[in-house]
């Protein structure tokens, strides 16, 4: 990994960190990694970062976030939507969340991270074209896709 890839993901992984000691009440050196502690959410970090670092975008817009509702399961029992360390990185970063009609988790503690890591603007330029586009597809079972696109774009005069 290049140092750029590596700032950004110990920058991913300490918004996790900081947010779960808060939601738990212990010092940052004492935090119970539930989220990030999983092979999954490790590789994801790491490919995005890298990922990241390899395009180099000039910024990352990111818009509201869809925030479903109900509760959710953890190790602790069931939680509210957003889960408590979900809304501390979105409170930390600045991030919008827009509510849904989906019962469910649709913004993980790591997908807030990523987000509030990452993001340079809220809105994209008032005219831009689509240079390449990107998708991915989560594997939870919702009424609506649980589907993640990102696109490079060039503004426009």
């Amino acid at each position: 990994m290049t140092e750029g890839a590596k700032a950004r993901a110990r920058r991913i992984f300490a918004l996790v960190a900081e947010a779960e000691a808060r939601a738990h009440g212990v010092p940052l050196d004492e935090v119970h990694f539930h989220e990030v502690g999983a092979v999954d959410s490790i590789a994801d970090i790491v490919a995005i970062a890298v990922a990241v670092d390899d395009l180099a975008p000039d910024g990352v817009v990111l818009g509201d976030l869809p925030c479903g509702h109900g509760t959710v399961r953890c190790q602790h029992g069931l939680i509210p939507v957003p889960a408590p360390a979900t809304a501390f990185i979105a409170e930390a970063c600045g991030l919008v969340f827009a509510p849904v009609d989906v019962e469910g988790e649709l913004v993980t503690p790591t997908g807030a991270a990523v987000a509030g890591a990452l993001r340079t603007q809220a809105a994209l330029p008032e005219r831009f074209a689509i240079r390449r586009i990107g998708m991915g597809a989560g594997k939870r079972a919702y009424d609506t896709p649980g589907i993640l696109r990102a696109m490079i774009v060039e503004p426009l005069p």
